[in-house]
């Protein structure tokens, strides 16, 4: 089972800031997850919200929505603590640090894309962009490498979304994340070949223990910071875990 920090060591740090994704390489986490939203000049930046309001410290605490701020605009603001200050981080930074550092062990990447929001369709295409470039994704003529198309994985609540990549990307490995009262997967969509794999909440792995692995294929589950929990998660075969305590997990897991 596989550790992955969920918008790197938020438990720690604050959520999807380089200090965080670079603690969680510190602490042995396999991977790294992040949110991507779309700015109002078109630049991927790693975000949950759609408002800058419940993350940024600055005074007056500003409410500003990310899609109709500019990346420069967001890069005035302070994401990190008022001791120890953190901006905003772009997928593209993301990538340089996995490709520079955070991969080098074989780690991987996980991008979840945000939906709905006001760009609709161009969210996929500015992240096939920025991965093709890398060569994690590429067309259904080729291009990009089998090995980064592995390690980097693109998740979304939304079937759209992933329907959209695989048009874009068809080896790029997709996980279609699924909330406790939603159904598991659109047999459909197993057949058309949009999703590759399960992502499925602690809770609804509980209550539905049988989805783990179902039909052979990979599970992805979230939130898991509780010892029982993760030990619960790899007794029942969870492939990978996603977690605000990388560093905890990864020592739990190995007893």
């Amino acid at each position: 089972m596989k550790v992955v920090a969920h918008r790197g060591a938020s438990g720690e740090l604050p959520e999807h800031t380089m200090g965080a994704y670079e603690l969680a390489l510190r602490q042995g986490a396999d991977g790294y997850e992040c949110d991507v939203r779309l700015t109002a000049d078109h630049q991927l930046v790693c975000f949950h919200d759609r408002s800058v309001a419940r993350t940024c410290v600055d005074a007056g605490r500003p409410r500003g929505l990310i899609s109709q701020m500019t990346l420069a605009e967001l890069r005035g603001l302070n994401f990190g603590t008022v001791e120890r200050p953190a901006g905003i981080v772009t997928l593209r930074e993301l990538l340089d640090f996995f490709y520079d550092a955070g991969g080098r062990d074989g780690q991987e990447l996980f991008i979840e894309t945000k939906h709905p929001n006001r760009f609709g369709a161009a969210v996929e295409w500015e992240l096939f962009k920025e991965l093709e470039a890398r060569g994690a994704a590429g067309g259904g003529g080729g291009g990009g490498s089998a090995e980064m198309m592995r390690r980097v994985h693109v998740l979304s609540f939304n079937p759209s979304s992933l329907w959209r990549f695989r048009g874009l990307s068809p080896r790029t490995h997709r996980i279609l994340l699924r909330r406790e009262f939603q159904k598991v997967m659109n047999p459909a969509l197993e057949r058309a070949g949009v999703v590759h794999s399960h992502g499925v909440s602690l809770a609804r792995g509980k209550v539905r223990p049988d989805i783990i692995g179902r039909f052979g294929r990979g599970t992805y589950m979230w939130t898991v910071d509780q010892e029982r929990d993760v030990m619960w998660a790899k007794a029942r075969g969870v492939d990978w875990l996603a977690t605000n305590f990388p560093g905890m997990a990864v020592q739990w897991r190995d007893v």
